[in-house]
Order: structure tokens, then sequence, then C-alpha cells
């Protein structure tokens, strides 16, 4: 059976296995659902014994590449603006290249996403931040949950005015700040320390009496997965911390990792040609159903001008009613099915209802 690669398997495949663990390329391979939902299932607590369809699901708005700034993010037109917003996507819209200014270095969150979780026999949800960042260089100068948990601060003091507030009249006011993860895969760890996931929270402790009260105050998440330096998984058994040994490994071909990440761990690396065949198929049912549209449309009207007007119109509405089917499916992209159309990105999405 013929297969298709899918969108991971494509850039997976395509990337240096040398350049692996570079910025640019591990951010954009990091930023697909598929790969995120397996790493929140084993550290996201609020994920734990969800299915991984059920976890990508929760994943809403754009995930972001090197678009949201760490130290200074703007309350009203920055990281509000970006990261909440309503439409989901299968990864990022784009790029945002780190500038620096008057010689500071400009540093912005590598990945950075929402879970919205819904609650059994609720129609509530809990919302998550969740923050994924590579680290290459095992020993940095500073200790890196140091870091981390900074990461952690920002994007909890970014809530403000969006999330919650302070004003006098709110009765919720900080009752309302998000729970926030930063997740950090170090995949440079030395041996002594490599395979192991560590986790950096807030815990409760009394010093003097107790008492039953139940305050919230599990805000802030810091995790480590450390990967081996020399790529050695001797010891564990750990499915994730396996999966992204794997990933990294600059020994292995982006072919060879196509077919070992989809063969030993299920990540979605390519799609049965038979699935996509169907799916053209379907694209041409949708396109007869509109040109026997039109074609009836002519014969109401009884004039041979009006056929021949008819089948023009069935014909494009097929084909607008296939670009809006790719795109839902995630086999296009937004932008470029408004380019075939010939619309803008606004006027696609206004046209199709999207």
């Amino acid at each position: 059976m013929m297969e298709k690669l899918t969108e991971l398997g494509k850039k997976i495949k395509s990337a240096d296995p040398l350049k692996m663990k570079l910025d640019r390329t591990v951010k954009s391979v990091l930023a697909f659902k598929p790969l995120l939902a397996r790493i929140f299932r084993e550290v996201v607590t609020e994920c734990n014994g969800m299915s991984i369809d059920r976890i990508e699901n929760c994943i809403e708005g754009e995930v972001l590449i090197s678009e949201v700034p760490v130290d200074d993010v703007p309350v009203d037109d920055g990281f509000s603006r970006k990261m909440f917003s309503p439409e989901g996507v299968e990864r990022i819209s784009g790029l945002t290249n780190e500038t620096s200014e008057h010689g500071e270095e400009y540093i912005t969150f590598d990945v950075l996403t929402y879970l919205k979780i819904p609650q059994s026999g609720k129609s509530e949800y809990i919302k998550l931040i969740v923050n994924i960042e590579s680290q290459n260089e095992d020993k940095p100068g500073y200790d890196i949950p140091l870091r981390a948990l900074f990461y952690c601060a920002r994007m909890i003091s970014s809530q403000q005015g969006k999330e919650f507030t302070t004003h006098a009249d709110d009765p919720v006011k900080y009752g309302n700040i998000k729970k926030v993860y930063s997740i950090w895969i170090c995949t440079e760890t030395a041996q002594k320390r490599a395979n192991s996931i560590e986790k950096y929270d807030i815990r409760r402790e009394f010093l003097v009496g107790n008492n039953d009260d139940n305050p919230r105050y599990d805000i802030m998440n810091a995790i480590l997965i450390n990967i081996s330096e020399k790529h050695d998984t001797a010891g564990t058994d750990n499915e994730t911390i396996k999966l992204l040994t794997d990933l990294f490994d600059e020994r292995i071909s982006g072919e060879e990792k196509v077919t070992k990440l989809q063969k030993e761990y299920g990540l979605p690396m390519t799609k049965d040609y038979e699935e996509v065949l169907g799916m053209c198929t379907y694209a041409d049912a949708i396109e007869r159903k509109g040109i026997l549209k039109g074609i009836e449309k002519g014969r109401e009207e009884g004039i041979e001008q009006g056929i021949e007007q008819g089948i023009e119109q069935g014909i494009e509405k097929g084909r607008f009613d296939t670009l809006v089917s790719l795109v839902k499916d995630g086999l296009l992209s937004l932008t470029d099915a408004a380019k075939r159309a010939e619309l803008s990105t606004d006027e696609f999405k206004l046209k199709a209802g999207l």
C-alpha cells in the first residue's frame, strides 16, 4: 500500500540529522500537536490517563514559535492577542525571528500554546498555559530549573488584564490565574543524570499547626526531561524519553527516524495513499455535485445560456467546497487555499464560514 508523509513526517525526514538540535529545527518539530500530545500525557498532570487524540483536541489556539517575548510581554497587544486566538490550527502560522536591540538579547519562548481540558460531567473546563523549551547545553552557567521557574513566573504575570484582574470590584481577582507549565527538553544531559524527568512545583507545608482548608496554589510547574548526550537509554523503559532520544539522535537519518518513530512509538508519520486518494475522490464528488446543481439550474431557466452559466457556477462552487474541505481536514493551509481561490485570507474565511 502506497503512503504519503504527514507534515510532521516531512519535517523530520527533511531535517539534517546533524542540525536536529539546532534552535530553529527543534522548535519547528516540537510545534506539531501529535508530538506535543505525547509529551503532555507524560508530564502534564491534567493529561495523565487521557488518549493522545483527546489531548490533541484539547490543544487550542495557535502553537506559537518564537513569537512571544519572555522579558517584556505586552498585556493587550502581544501575549493576549497571539496566545488566546480562538482559531485552532495544526501547527504554527509563521515564525518571528529573534532580534537584539542595543546589544541586549531579545528572548522569546521557544514554543507556546494552551490546553482547554473539559471537566467530566460539567460544562466547565480547565485552561492551562504550556511552554516547551529545548536546551542543548548541559551546564550553561546557571541551574536550568531557575530559568524554567522564571519562565513560569512570566507566564503567570502576563495573564494580568487578560485572565485575571486586580480591580477592587472583581470578586475573584487572583482566583482566575491559570496554571502554567514550562517543559524543558535537555538534549545533551550527562549520562549520570540522563533518562530522568524532574518536576519543580509549589508544595504546601505547615510550619506550625494545621487546618482542613484546601486553598488553590498549584499554578506553577517546571519540568525537565533529561535526554542522554550519548543517546543511551539503557536502564529506562519510559517511552517518552526513548522517543525524544531517537528524535534527536544525529546518527539516525531522517528517513530512518520516520520509520522508527511511527513503528515503535505510533507517531503519525504517514497516511495511507488510499486515504489521500479517498480525499481526492471526495473532492471530485463535491465538484461533480456542484456541476450537476449548475446544470439543473440552467435547465430550470430553460435556456442554453443558463445551462452554460449554471455549469460554470457549479464548477466554481465545487472547487471552493473542495478547498474548504481540504483546509478543515488539515491537508491544505488556509493561506494556500485562499490563494488558489484568488481571495484574501479574510475573504476566504468569511465565505467559507471558518
